[in-house]
């Protein structure tokens, strides 16, 4: 059962951080970061294991984190508290993610335990939509939606709400090779979270997210097939083809639908361009010549928010953290590769960690992370200290 799978696993690591990780990530009334001090409390009291786990990776985030934080604190619009919370939570939930890993050590546990991560993240997202969608429909064009635990406050902008997202449009690539003890009615839940979401994805009209379910979805494929006996992929083509058959038969594609209101009036509007990304590849060009004119930074109200992690981070902060980002980013690029080659015969893992890195770093090429979506960046860097760990633990044995 799914359950006992997870108590197992929960047990493995700690019942009490299980619960406290389940906190952090759903976010209630937006004090998660409340139950991420309890996390970091639980690394730092493990003083041997921290000494031997430090790395380059530890070192970048740290320094990022506080030059980052630095500049933030000159003009805190998210209030002070954010100030600490851009300190010290990506470096210590990288070091998190490795303890996980020494808790766990097995592949089959962590795909479950990752997949469990990403469903949890979206439960805030999803329900809030899902209450939007049972009350109002799908014939609305307003795409902000308020959370469900604070139904009078505003609502929260689409592109933060389609960020919850992220780890389930991810679900399709990851079900196209799961270990075969990996049981039924997990697979079937998941199946049903996934459908889900896009209801919810089709509500607010969220072109990054539906791009990400398919890219993601077509790496996979390319990944897997080659590595997999011909009897599976047939069966897997099969599957396929009645799926979209199913789609066809059952789902209409006319904008005009109440459906797709959404996506029909982002089409109409002044800034339906999808070659440039929304108007986001002016604002690139923009954040870029400001390199050499604002190399310290420069405020919103220039020309906006530039619609990319790295870009963002700039503007806030600054070439210095732009630099140590991009240095980052290539590494767990780079080790996320390394991590894959190194037994091939881990095809599902191997295949998990490629595809949610690229499904974030698809999010983080079109959206100000720092700015409203943090924890997401914070949950990447729990991810690159599972798969640094994976990957330094794996090579002591080959």
């Amino acid at each position: 059962m799914v359950r006992s799978k997870f108590i197992r696993i929960s047990k493995h690591i700690g019942i009490p951080i299980i619960l406290i990780m389940i906190g952090y990530l759903i976010n209630p009334f937006k004090l998660g970061f409340l139950f991420g001090y309890p996390l970091i409390l639980v690394i730092l009291s493990k003083q041997s294991f921290i000494k031997k786990n430090l790395d380059l990776d530890f070192l970048l985030l740290l320094v990022l984190s506080a030059v980052y934080a630095l500049f933030y604190a000159f003009d805190p619009v998210q209030g002070t508290q954010s100030i600490i919370v851009y300190f010290i939570f990506p470096a210590l939930f990288y070091l998190l993610g490795k303890y996980i890993w020494s808790r766990l050590g097995n592949t089959h546990a962590l795909f479950v335990l990752l997949m469990i991560v990403g469903v949890i993240y979206s439960l805030s997202g999803l329900i809030s939509v899902m209450m939007n969608i049972m009350e109002n429909g799908f014939g609305q064009i307003d795409r902000s939606i308020p959370m469900f635990w604070s139904p009078s406050a505003d609502g929260v902008a689409a592109t933060i709400m389609g960020s919850f997202f992220v780890f389930n449009m991810c679900i399709p690539a990851l079900l196209v090779y799961v270990p075969k003890k990996l049981n039924l009615l997990f697979r079937i839940a998941m199946i049903a979270i996934f459908i889900l979401s896009i209801l919810c994805v089709l509500r607010i009209g969220t072109r990054t997210q539906i791009a990400i379910f398919v890219i993601t979805t077509l790496v996979s494929l390319i990944y897997i097939i080659p590595r997999q006996s011909l009897r599976r992929n047939t069966i897997m083509f099969i599957v396929f083809v009645g799926g979209v058959f199913f789609l066809i038969q059952n789902l209409s594609i006319d904008l005009n639908s109440d459906l797709l209101s959404a996506f029909a009036d982002r089409m109409e509007g002044s800034n339906s361009n999808l070659a440039s990304g929304g108007g986001r590849t002016q604002r690139w060009t923009k954040s870029l010549e400001y390199i050499f004119v604002k190399p310290l930074g420069w405020k919103v109200e220039e020309f906006g928010h530039s619609h990319n992690l790295w870009l963002d981070v700039l503007r806030v902060s600054g070439i210095i953290p732009f630099f140590l980002l991009i240095i980052f980013s290539v590494r767990s690029y780079i080790n996320i590769k390394r991590a894959t080659k190194i037994d091939k015969k881990e095809i599902y893992f191997n295949n998990q960690i490629r595809i949610y890195a690229l499904g974030l770093f698809l999010l983080f090429m079109v959206e100000p992370i720092f700015e409203g979506m943090f924890s997401l960046f914070v949950v990447f860097c729990f991810l690159m200290g599972i798969v640094n760990k994976y990957r330094t633990e794996r090579l002591k044995f080959t």
